[in-house]
Formats: structure tokens, C-alpha cells, sequence
């Protein structure tokens, strides 16, 4: 049985304008608003369903965590979380994807982050390659080593209060029905695998920066440049450094070597003219420097 979070009540008529005239709305406060949109109240018979796994959602990222702080590893490793949901997961990331466009519409997000909602292959048909990726090595800056260092101790020191969350739950002698301790538990395994993740990320990460005088005689992009780009259509300049995708934050200036555009201007100099396919047609991007 999902626990139901208490979302605030609303005295407002559904509106498309709400989440505009908040500054910073907490995910609690939109999901009030989605649940209380055209697109939910429509629909009765799947609200029940989207409010359970939105609720989920709340409980994943924290009740007072702002909708304008939510990044793309944020959505990934949320994502990666319904893997284990069996036939259900499909259905969960449609409705985790429909909130999150009606965040980027509502301009509640720094970007369209449903692209990044994505469930990853089943563990059982991991590939041998696959598996090998864990043990690469993984170059990331300083900067994001050390926060993944203060994330792991930080979430080390969160397993006594979960550990004491699911027994003070389980003292409880009806356990058949027992949402405090289903939702202390599903939080636990959440836990644990974040922290196994960080401890094998931590293990393989070398630093950019003991790249950066083989960085400075690069003419080409790579792993660590920071590419000055320009819009071929409007001029526009925009500055990235290229980083592994678990590091990425585009709207920070970190891009990854994953995405369209850094996968597409890899190998390239300066000087040349890049295609980008978007979901809105091709972009050229001019590449104008490489430090």
C-alpha cells in the first residue's frame, strides 16, 4: 500500500498559471497543482495512480526539495529505482515523465528534464561490456569528487535514522498494511544503492585536472575541454566544459560527453562547424575555442 503524502489543500480553481507565480515551488506544492490541472482532473480514474507515484517521487527527493533544484541525475537516479518494480515500471515512468513536462511548461525547471526520465536495462541482461563499465576508470573535476566524498559520508550517517525508522515501524504488530515501515524500508534500499554507487564511482574517478597540460596542447575536443560554442543561426555564444554524464549539469556549464551536443563536437577543432540533431531539427554550432 503506497503511503499517501499530505499534499497542502488548494482553494484555487485548477490553473495553468500558478506554478509561474511562485518563485521557488517546492515538489510538494506542484504536485498539489498538477494533481489539480486539466490534465489530472480529466482523467479520475488515473489519478489515484499518479498521485501514488508522484507521492513516491516526493518521498525519493525530500518533501521542502525545490522544483528548480531538480537536475538531470536527479531524474536518473530515480529512474533507476523503477527497475525494480517489474510489469509496473513502465507505467510509473510515464506518469514521472508527464509531471516532469508539466514542470518544464509551467517554467518550474531549468530545463526539460522528462528527456532524462529513462528506465535502464534489467539487471539480468547486463552485458559483460556492460558490467566492465563499472570498473573503468571515470575522469571527473575536483569539484564533483569532493561532493560525491561529502554525499557518501553524509548518507552513511542517514542509515542509523532509517535503521531506527524501520524499527520503531516494525513494532508495530500489523505489518500486513503497514506504510511507515514499506516507505522506511523502500527508502533503506534507495540508501543503499546510492552509496554503493558512490563508493564504486569514488574508486574509479581520476581528476580532470592532472590531465590539464596534456588538456592545453589538445586541438581537438575531449574529456575536460571547456568549448566556447556559437549559434550559427542567431550568434549566440555558450560555454561548456565537457565532463562524464554522472558530473553533467548543463544549466551550471557542465555538459556531457554523452549528450547530443557533446557527443557531437568530440574530435572536432576550432574553427569547424558541428550539426547537433534536436528534437526541433539540426542546430549548427560553430566551435570558436578549446582551453
Amino acid at each position: 500500500m503506497t503511503p499517501v503524502v499530505a499534499l497542502p489543500t488548494m482553494d484555487l480553481e485548477p490553473s495553468e498559471e500558478c506554478l509561474n507565480q511562485q518563485s521557488d515551488p517546492s515538489l510538494v506544492q506542484a504536485v498539489a497543482e498538477y494533481l489539480a490541472s486539466k490534465e489530472v482532473s480529466e482523467e479520475p480514474g488515473k489519478r489515484r495512480t499518479i498521485q501514488g507515484e508522484l507521492n513516491r517521487f516526493i518521498r525519493w527527493c525530500g518533501r521542502d526539495f525545490l522544483t528548480t533544484s531538480l537536475k538531470p541525475t536527479n531524474i536518473e537516479e530515480y529512474c533507476a529505482t523503477l527497475d525494480r518494480t517489474g510489469d509496473e515500471s513502465t507505467e510509473r515512468l510515464a506518469v514521472t515523465k508527464a509531471f516532469l513536462t508539466y514542470l518544464y511548461r509551467q517554467e518550474a525547471t531549468k530545463g526539460n528534464l522528462s528527456s532524462h526520465a529513462k528506465l535502464r536495462r534489467s539487471t539480468r541482461l547486463v552485458t559483460r561490456s556492460q558490467r566492465s563499465n563499472t570498473e573503468e576508470p571515470m575522469q571527473v573535476t575536483a569539484e564533483y569528487y569532493q561532493q560525491m566524498k561529502t554525499q557518501l559520508e553524509a548518507l552513511k550517517g542517514d542509515r542509523v535514522k532509517i535503521a531506527q525508522d524501520i524499527r520503531k515501524a516494525a513494532a508495530d504488530k500489523d505489518v500486513s498494511e503497514n506504510a511507515p515501515l514499506d516507505a522506511a524500508r523502500e527508502q533503506q534500499g534507495h540508501l543503499e544503492s546510492r552509496i554503493r554507487e558512490l563508493q564504486n564511482n569514488l574508486q574509479r574517478a581520476t581528476l580532470l585536472e592532472n590531465n590539464s597540460r596534456k588538456a592545453a596542447r589538445a586541438t581537438k575536443v575531449s574529456m575536460g575541454s571547456r568549448v566556447s560554442l556559437k549559434h550559427a543561426l542567431s550568434g549566440k555564444r555558450i560555454s561548456y566544459l565537457i565532463v562524464d554524464s554522472s558530473e553533467a549539469d548543463p544549466s551550471n556549464g557542465k555538459l556531457s560527453i554523452a549528450s547530443p551536443v557533446g557527443n557531437a563536437i568530440l574530435k572536432h577543432k576550432v574553427g569547424e562547424i558541428v550539426e547537433v540533431a534536436t528534437p526541433r531539427g539540426i542546430v549548427n554550432y560553430l566551435i570558436t575555442k578549446i582551453t
